[in-house]
């Protein structure tokens, strides 16, 4: 796979990837427990461990942990990305044009979208 592009995006200076749908399509397919409004959503933390969203809401146990860091370049992308911005980490939630976070419990998905990107044949 190729490395993710990498570009600000005017005039929010938030962070833009550009990825190909043969990345987006394995990103998806690693997910453990699929949701029917979101595509894709995984968690990460200060350790830089990313992990597979659990059939549980709330706090994923270690054991429930699936790392999946390193199996695709968009998804350590995104996560790196959300790093930067939340180092602490948390769950981060993806769509095929961007990605999000909440601050809070009682916000829907969505709130705080932190990185766009763009899906190329």
């Amino acid at each position: 796979m190729s490395a993710p592009l990498f570009r600000f995006e005017m005039p929010n200076f938030r962070p833009h990837l550009t990825f190909t749908r043969k990345e987006w399509e394995w990103l998806k397919a690693l997910q453990v427990k699929k949701r029917w409004d979101w595509p894709a959503v995984f968690s990460t933390n200060e350790k830089r461990e990313i992990f597979a969203y659990p059939a549980r809401r709330g706090w994923t146990k270690e054991h429930e942990r699936e790392q999946v860091r390193g199996l695709s370049t968009m998804l350590d992308a995104i996560g790196d990305t959300y790093l930067k911005q939340r180092s602490e980490g948390g769950r981060f939630f993806i769509d095929d044009q961007l990605a999000c976070y909440n601050d809070s419990k009682e916000l829907k998905a969505g709130k705080n979208v932190f990185v766009t990107f763009e899906i190329v044949d």
